[in-house]
Order: structure tokens, then C-alpha cells, then sequence
């Protein structure tokens, strides 16, 4: 009993060891769930998801980075599609990305981003992440918080920010009549966090056309641009399409409109989940993370202790007495040469082995070829050997396979020969 108690406690040691060094830990970090098509909370994408699919729009859940967005399984068509992305990401852009993101709306596509400016929803509050950089490079849009008035700008985020309190119902309304907002009177918006208040300026020669305002301060809120041969749309509400907002106000009706005018005949509506962290890569941490992988070691940990502390006689093995088969031991070596070396190869090494043999003992000059003349010149070497030695070398030159047992003999009977 005593000595299944230490291996017990040795075998613990050795699995936390094991852990502390090899096996990441999992943040402590509070978490919300990101907006994907799959997330069926208050934030989550799939109310729009189901409702493309029930008016039989052609849509698709974006998995992969943005450079394979021109491939034909996420663009049907070169043009007349919309991507719908959320900011700010889960996952960081490559710097490819961007160029091709950019390169896909310039041939005629539509770009819709839903940026957590104005609100912040949950799982933006939480994950830290700067949303700013992104999407100004991804919109050619600066946005600058907006300031109490009677106060010095800043140049970010500072103790003199407008903020919207948390839990604040903002309603918005159209800023013109619209083709992106026929039908459209008034559209719901709710943070979840206290949010500061942005303003937005083009950054190039494209005008920027202001969409919507907030009504309590009759700040702009959602924009348009043209970029190249396509546009980009930015709202300053990420949640305004989410499970929790969709169905009212005139948000859905929004959202028709901007579909209706995107897509063309065979276009796709693409929903961004990869940059939310479903992407389809490997991810270390994830994998990790994953409950089932615990599961799973937990059960094989469970039975090795089984096996480990089973009821069997704990003892040494008995000693291998048998001495060393030499014999068995040269065939395995043989077996496994043969099995790897060519034939043709086994024989110009043993050319080369004895040629090189001849050089060291008779003090030859070392080259490459072989020493055919002090051969011929030696009186006690027999014609026939010399000329059987001469052709099994040059098929060996020439990739032809020799026999090497003939081989063999031969160098034998001409080293015996020599000396």
C-alpha cells in the first residue's frame, strides 16, 4: 500500500509540473459574446441572419480573412455585393487586408461598416480594443470626439468628451429624403456603456454624404462615400442591426434599403464573422480554452491513475540474460542498407573504397580517377580480373546495375593479386 501511495504523489507532481510549464492559462478577463450570424443574444447577428435566408437573399457567414474575398465561394459575382463588418474586431487585420478590402469595394461593391462610436455594446466595452485606427483606414473617415463646448480641443478621448450615459435610448432620424432611406422615419439605438459622442471629416477628395442625426443633438451619425466604382457606409451605431434592434423602429426597413440598393443580380450579402473570432485558422489560445479538450484530459488523467494504482504486483523486470546475436545483429544492419541504399550506389562506394585504398597504401597521387594505369603497369594483377574490374566501373558510370557478389570477388582476387 505504501508503495502505491508514492507513485500516487509522484505521478500528481509530475501532472502539475507538467501543467505549470506546458499548458497555457485561461484569461480571468470578463467576456461577452462577439456579433455573429450564430449569436442568439440581444448583440448577435442571427435574426438577420434568418431573415435573409427566409426572403431568400443570398447570403454568407465570412470565415476567412479579406483577402479571399474575391474568391468565387464569398463573391458569386466581381460586383454588386455587400460585406457587413463590426467594429471594432476581435481578430487583427494584416496589412493585406486592407489593400485588398479596398481593391473589392473600388470594383463595385458596397462596404457597410457598424462602428461602436456612439454606443458601445457589451462586448466592445470589454475587450479594450481601439477601434479608431481601423477604421480609418478602412473608411478614409477622421473621427474626433466631440467636446463640451467652451473647452480646448483634444485630440482624443479626454475629460472634456461628450457622453452618452449608459443604457440611453438615442432615436435617430433621417437627415433628407434618400433613396438608402425611403420608408425610413426614425431608427432605435440603445448603449449598453457609456459612450462618447464623435464627429466625423473626410480625410480625401471624396465627399462624404451625411445619412442621419441623432435627435438630441442633431449630430451626424451614419455617412456615405463613394470609393472608386463602389461606397462605403459607416454608422456610428454598431448594435442598430443587432437581435435587440432589428425589429424596431425602422432599422430593418434601413437595412432593406441598403441591400436593395447594393446588390445586383447574383450579388451575396457577406456578414464579417471572422474578424468577430470565428475565423477559420488555427487559434492556440482557443484551443486551449476549449472545454472539451479539458474534458478530455481529465478522463485520460482519470484512467492512467486507474491504471497506475490497478490492483498488480509492483515489480521489477526480470533481466535479459540472452547474449548479443551478432549474427541477427549484421542482417538487421544489412537488411536495412539494402532496403535504403540503390544498387548502382553500393557499388560505385565500393569502387571508390577500393581505389582510394590502393592510393593511401602504395602512396598514389589522389584524384578522381581511378589509378588505371599503375593497374595495368602492376605484373602480378591477371588481364581478365583488370578488364572485369574496368567494365563493372563503367556501368557503374553509366547508372547500369553489377552484380556486386561478382563485384566483390573481384577486388578480392585483385588486392590478393597486389600484395
Amino acid at each position: 500500500m505504501k508503495e502505491r501511495l508514492i507513485t500516487l504523489g509522484l505521478a500528481a507532481c509530475a501532472l502539475a509540473l507538467f501543467y505549470v510549464l506546458f499548458i497555457p492559462k485561461p484569461g480571468t478577463a470578463p467576456t461577452a459574446p462577439p456579433p455573429l450570424t450564430t449569436g442568439a443574444d440581444d448583440e448577435g447577428y442571427l435574426g438577420v441572419f434568418r431573415w435573409l435566408a427566409s426572403t431568400r437573399v443570398p447570403a454568407l457567414d465570412l470565415h476567412h480573412r479579406f483577402d479571399h474575398l474575391s474568391d468565387k465561394a464569398v463573391s458569386a459575382r466581381p460586383s454588386g455585393n455587400l460585406l457587413i463588418v463590426t467594429l471594432p474586431f476581435n481578430v487583427v487585420l494584416h496589412r493585406e487586408e486592407f489593400q485588398a478590402l479596398e481593391t473589392w469595394v473600388g470594383s463595385g461593391n458596397t462596404l457597410l461598416i457598424l462602428a461602436a462610436l456612439d454606443d458601445t455594446p457589451l462586448w466592445s466595452g470589454l475587450g479594450g480594443n481601439n477601434l479608431l485606427p481601423e477604421l480609418t483606414q478602412l473608411s478614409k473617415i477622421k473621427f474626433t470626439a466631440r467636446q463640451e463646448q467652451n473647452q480646448p480641443p483634444l485630440a482624443g478621448v479626454g475629460a472634456a468628451a461628450v457622453f452618452t450615459p449608459a443604457g440611453r435610448e438615442i432615436e435617430l432620424r433621417p437627415s433628407g429624403r434618400f433613396t438608402l432611406l425611403q420608408g425610413v422615419a426614425h431608427l432605435a439605438t440603445v448603449t449598453r456603456l457609456p459612450s462618447t459622442q464623435w464627429r466625423a471629416e473626410a480625410q480625401n477628395f471624396a465627399p462624404v454624404l451625411e445619412l442621419a442625426r441623432r435627435v438630441d443633438n442633431a449630430d451626424p451619425v451614419l455617412w456615405l462615400k463613394s470609393s472608386g466604382r463602389g461606397a462605403i457606409i459607416v454608422s456610428a451605431y454598431a448594435s442598430v442591426f443587432s437581435n435587440e434592434l432589428i425589429g424596431k423602429a425602422d432599422n430593418a426597413q434601413l437595412l432593406a434599403n441598403i441591400i436593395a440598393w447594393s446588390l445586383q443580380p447574383g450579388g451575396r450579402v457577406i456578414i464579417d464573422d471572422a474578424h468577430q473570432g470565428a475565423l477559420d485558422e488555427y487559434d492556440a489560445a482557443k484551443f486551449y480554452g476549449d472545454p472539451r479538450l479539458h474534458r478530455t484530459l481529465l478522463w485520460l488523467l482519470a484512467l492512467w491513475l486507474a491504471w497506475v494504482l490497478a490492483a498488480q504486483a509492483l515489480r521489477a523486470a526480470p533481466p535479459n540474460n540472452s547474449g548479443l546475436d551478432e549474427g541477427a545483429m549484421l542482417r538487421v544492419t544489412a537488411g536495412f542498407f539494402a532496403g535504403v541504399l540503390r544498387p548502382v550506389a553500393s557499388a560505385q562506394w565500393l569502387l571508390d573504397e577500393f581505389f582510394e585504398r590502393l592510393r593511401r597504401r602504395h602512396g598514389l597521387v589522389h584524384g578522381t580517377r581511378p589509378p588505371w594505369d599503375w593497374l595495368r603497369a602492376h605484373a602480378g594483377i591477371r588481364r581478365g580480373d583488370l578488364e572485369d574490374l574496368q567494365d563493372m566501373y563503367a556501368r557503374t558510370q553509366s547508372g547500369d546495375r553489377v552484380s556486386m557478389v561478382r563485384l566483390q570477388k573481384t577486388i578480392s582476387r585483385i588486392s590478393g593479386q597486389i600484395q
